[in-house]
C-alpha cells in the first residue's frame, strides 16, 4: 500500500505549499459539468479513463466505485466526468449508479426525470430496469438514490442491483459515500472490480485519506488509485496506479 500513501502524502504538500506550476494544467471546476466540461477538462478526463482501462483485473474491469473520505471532495463530480469519459469508448455501454442514497447529488448536476431510484429497489418496490434513465447527450445512463430509505434498509441489497444489472452494460460507475462517513461503503467495496479514492489537494487532511484507505483495506477492496482532485481548481488530476 505503500503507493497509496505517496500519492496521499503528494496531495498534503499540494495543499501546504503556495500555489505554482503543476503536474496537470488548471482546469475551472464549473466545467466538470454533466456535458463533460470544455475540451480541456474532457481531455483530462479521457486521460483519467485511459489510466483506469490500462489497470489489470482478474476478472476484467467491469464496476468502479469512486469515494472520498469525506462530503464535498468532488466524488460526484470525477464519478460523472469518469461516465461520460468511458461513454466515449466505442460507444460502450455504461451506467453511473448513485450508491450515495444517504446524502445523494447527482440531481444537482444532471437532467433526472422521475423520483424512483436506487431506494426504491432497496424496499422491493422496483425492477432495476425501470429505474433506469438513458442521458443521450451524455453518453451513458443513469440510476439516481431516489427517496431516502427507509431506516433498517438493508443497503447490502445494492450487491444483488449490481448483480441484475452488469451484464446490461460494460461499465458501470458507482457515485459513492464518504468512507469515513457511513459504513455504506465497506458493503459496496467488496463488490466491485476497483475503487478510485479521490482526495482535495486543498483540503483532504493526509490523516483523513489514511484512515479512508485503511477503512478499505479492511475490507479487501482493490483500490485502483488515488484521484487528486482541487475542486475549486481543476478536475480532476491523476490516477496513480496502485496495483
Amino acid at each position: 500500500m505503500s503507493k497509496i500513501y505517496e500519492a496521499l502524502k503528494r496531495a498534503e504538500q499540494e495543499r501546504d505549499r503556495a500555489r505554482g506550476p503543476s503536474e496537470i494544467p488548471p482546469l475551472p471546476a464549473e466545467n466538470g459539468g454533466a456535458d463533460g466540461g470544455s475540451p480541456g477538462t474532457r481531455e483530462e478526463y479521457q486521460r483519467l479513463r485511459a489510466s483506469l482501462l490500462s489497470i489489470t483485473v482478474p476478472a476484467g474491469l467491469h464496476t468502479v466505485l469512486v469515494t472520498a473520505p469525506n462530503h464535498g471532495e468532488g466524488t460526484t463530480t470525477v464519478a460523472i466526468g469518469l461516465a461520460n469519459a468511458l461513454g466515449r469508448e466505442r460507444e460502450a455501454r455504461v451506467l453511473l449508479l448513485e450508491g450515495n442514497v444517504r446524502t445523494p447529488s447527482l440531481r444537482h448536476h444532471l437532467p433526472l426525470p422521475g423520483d424512483a431510484g436506487v431506494a426504491d429497489f432497496i424496499a422491493g418496490r422496483a425492477a432495476p430496469e425501470a429505474l433506469l434513465t438513458r442521458l443521450e447527450r451524455q453518453n451513458f445512463s443513469v440510476i439516481h438514490a431516489g427517496a431516502r430509505p427507509e431506516p433498517g434498509a438493508e443497503i447490502d441489497l445494492l450487491g444483488g442491483l449490481l448483480t441484475r444489472l452488469r451484464p446490461q452494460f460494460d461499465f458501470i460507475v458507482i457515485d459513492g459515500p464518504p468512507v469515513n462517513r457511513y459504513a455504506d461503503v465497506s458493503v459496496l467495496a467488496p463488490t466491485v472490480d476497483g475503487v478510485i479514492l479521490v482526495v482535495e489537494a486543498d483540503r483532504t487532511p493526509l490523516a483523513d485519506a489514511e484512515t479512508a484507505t485503511r477503512e478499505l483495506g479492511k475490507v479487501g477492496a482493490r483500490v485502483l488509485g488515488v484521484v487528486l482532485n482541487r475542486r475549486r481548481s481543476y478536475i480532476p488530476a491523476f490516477l496513480e496506479n496502485l496495483l
